[in-house]
């Protein structure tokens, strides 16, 4: 199963919980149930709730997960000039900044073509990704390009975000400056 799908169950699953504890305290008053039978309906409620928090938990672990093995394809991708080994990635529009001067959002084939032409003309020496936050709803990665363009040694900063899209992660933005 799929760690989103599990996300929409685990929400759909603290909804029904909650109003089983609103509805399930009403009938523990209407049934004038004691204290000892309330307090276990109480804790059991809770341990269930409990539980599916660990499931939400574990989702966004795996989606994290996925998120970062994204940018490390990306991350070898850069290093090594070679936008095949990330270009499955490019979503339908992806917002491309480079220091080139090239900006816009551009389709899947053109995002494909705009780096490969920034890659060749300002060919990566190393790219390591420097900082990587995984735990959000769009993840982004930032590190250092060090290339060298026409003889010339230089360095950009590279800044990637994602989104999450048709059940898996896509580049939403590349800016190189």
């Amino acid at each position: 199963m799929h760690s989103f799908s599990l996300l929409k169950k685990h929400t759909f699953m603290v909804c029904f919980f909650i109003s089983f504890n609103y509805f399930g305290v009403r009938l523990a008053k209407k049934m004038k149930l004691n204290n000892k039978y309330k307090a276990i309906l109480l804790i059991s409620s809770l341990l269930l709730i409990l539980n599916f928090n660990s499931v939400v938990t574990k989702a966004q672990v795996i989606l994290g997960k996925d998120a970062l093995k994204v940018f490390l394809r990306i991350e070898e991708g850069i290093a090594g000039a070679s936008v095949d080994k990330f270009s499955k990635y490019f979503g339908n529009k992806n917002y491309l900044s480079l220091s080139n001067g090239v900006s816009g959002y551009y389709s899947t084939n053109q995002s494909y073509y705009v780096i490969k032409d920034f890659l060749s003309v300002n060919q990566p020496t190393s790219f390591k990704l420097t900082n990587i936050v995984t735990e959000t709803a769009t993840p982004f990665a930032s590190g250092i390009l060090k290339y060298n363009s026409k003889g010339v040694r230089g360095n950009s900063i590279v800044f990637i975000t994602l989104h999450f899209l048709d059940g898996e992660w896509k580049i939403s933005q590349i800016t190189i400056n």
